[in-house]
């Protein structure tokens, strides 16, 4: 271990921490400002001065006027606005998207083609980057919209949206970019990009949570997902989130101030960052574009002959956060959809982390994630394997030689009832039950995928415990394997 073990946080692709300035500025509107914004009386049009104020914060970096903004919940809200929205207008159509999005993208295009439409996914080249030409190959006279992401949440490759909206206006098709990634931390202005439509959310650049935006050049008819209030021009019914919406105007203004020096100082310690990974790994790849084409602030490294899941739970032992993928697919085990998208294999997606930094990191955390990672890939616990679903039969069960811990939520409990015999136990403040598992036994555990139940058998087994085996898919698996087991145990 580490002498001195610190809380470092590298996932900042999935969530940032809230600056003191936005909390600020969030507290002081929910402490002044307590009208609603569609009022007429003086409560009611401070309020809409505040969101007025936020709005103008958000556009500045878009260099739009300020009513081309719309507020949302966020950028998936915003994305499956775009995307949807264009297709209920129009009522039918072809999409173009790639394979690399966000899953808010592909979820909407799913939904699209459910409902009749029609979408092409393009891939991505080695260097996770989309060729213009393949999007000018798969136009259609009924294409309706191309939704391309600005910087990929993965990869940090940055796509030649400049490019896609020069022949998207060519062809008189309107370009929506997923900005989610790049807004606040590069140059995100709407006229130089050539778009119709972009997406932003607060919380990717130190806002928070559950609050985003929409730009809308205006050329374009879209359908609201929302309806039954004039708020948002009409465009996105709802009686706004006033203490969110400051954060989020707040946090666009500290994003502007030190947009800049904030990209150099990435850069720097992304340099640093790629030449530790390559000392403590000579055998790793980084998944990168070409650096004039590249987010300095994530890294996405392969690790050959690894297992990411298995480097994300060491160094969560170490306080280290960092991601194996996207976080809103953090719950299944199943290869990266943007490294495949890239031609990657599913070996070589399993084996990646994402290394995601942001303005509250320094040289001291990269440091750190440096040296515990060595110990993470040196220094793999004995006693800690995967349990195939197959094997963990009624004997198993049954045997007084083993512990079943169920560390399902208990929502889960309510749907699939539990194995009898089996402990029930929680993911969340799991450590503290570690004193009390006994050593003679073999630990069998168990969560709803897998996932959960395997960073806490990780830390069980760095705790010293002999055996520890974790139920491989979890108990969707296992159940569909054993379908009438729990009746017999039951018996």
């Amino acid at each position: 271990m580490p002498l001195f073990p610190r809380s470092t946080y590298l996932d900042h692709n999935a969530t940032t921490p809230v600056l003191p300035e936005v909390r600020r500025a969030m507290d002081r509107c929910l402490r002044k400002t307590n009208g609603n914004a569609s009022s007429l009386h003086t409560a009611g049009r401070q309020a809409h001065g505040a969101i007025d104020a936020a709005r103008e914060s958000v556009a500045r970096l878009l260099g739009c006027p300020a009513g081309q903004v719309i507020f949302t919940s966020g950028g998936t809200e915003a994305n499956n606005a775009v995307i949807k929205g264009v297709f209920l207008a129009a009522g039918k159509g072809h999409l173009i998207t790639s394979k690399i999005e966000h899953d808010s993208v592909l979820g909407a295009c799913q939904q699209v083609e459910s409902w009749g439409g029609k979408v092409t996914y393009l891939t991505a080249a080695p260097d996770g980057r989309v060729r213009p030409e393949e999007v000018r190959a798969a136009l259609r006279p009924d294409t309706i919209l191309i939704s391309i992401m600005h910087a990929n949440n993965e990869t940090g490759a940055l796509q030649p949206v400049e490019e896609i909206a020069r022949i998207a206006r060519e062809a008189n098709v309107p370009f929506h970019t997923d900005a989610v990634q790049s807004y606040g931390k590069i140059p995100t202005r709407v006229d130089d990009i050539g778009c119709e439509f972009l997406t932003l959310s607060a919380h990717k650049i130190n806002g928070p949570k559950g609050i985003g935006a929409l730009y809308w050049r205006g050329n374009t008819q879209w359908a609201p997902l929302n309806f039954g209030g004039d708020q948002e021009r009409k465009m996105r019914a709802g009686t706004e989130g006033i203490h969110q919406i400051a954060g989020l105007g707040k946090a666009a203004e500290l994003a502007a101030k030190r947009m800049t020096a904030g990209f150099t100082r990435m850069r720097e310690l992304r340099a640093r960052l790629v030449e530790g990974l390559s000392r403590v790994c000579p055998g790793v790849r980084i998944n990168e574009a070409p650096s004039e084409h590249q987010m300095p602030g994530t890294v996405s490294a392969t690790f050959p002959g690894k297992s990411g899941l298995h480097l994300l739970a060491g160094l969560d032992c170490y306080e280290v956060a960092v991601s194996i993928g996207s976080a809103c697919t953090a719950d299944r085990i199943e290869p990266s959809h943007v490294l495949l998208g890239m031609g990657r294999s599913s070996e070589e997606a399993l084996s990646t982390i994402r290394i995601s930094m942001g303005a509250t990191t320094h040289a001291a955390d990269v440091r750190y994630f440096l040296s515990a990672l060595k110990d993470v890939i040196e220094n793999e616990p004995a006693g800690f394997a995967w349990l195939d679903p197959k094997h963990l039969t009624e004997e198993v069960i049954r045997s007084e030689k083993n512990l079943l811990i169920d560390l399902r939520y208990p929502y889960e409990r309510m749907m699939g009832p539990t194995i009898p015999g089996a402990q029930l136990g929680s993911f969340i403040g799991f450590d503290r039950s570690i004193r009390r598992i006994p050593r003679n036994r073999q630990v069998i555990l168990m969560c709803g995928t897998g996932i959960m139940s395997f960073s806490a058998g990780y830390r069980l087994a760095r705790s010293g415990h002999p055996a520890v085996r974790v139920v491989y898919g979890g108990y969707a698996a296992w159940r569909a394997l054993h379908p009438g087991l729990i009746e017999r145990l039951k018996g």
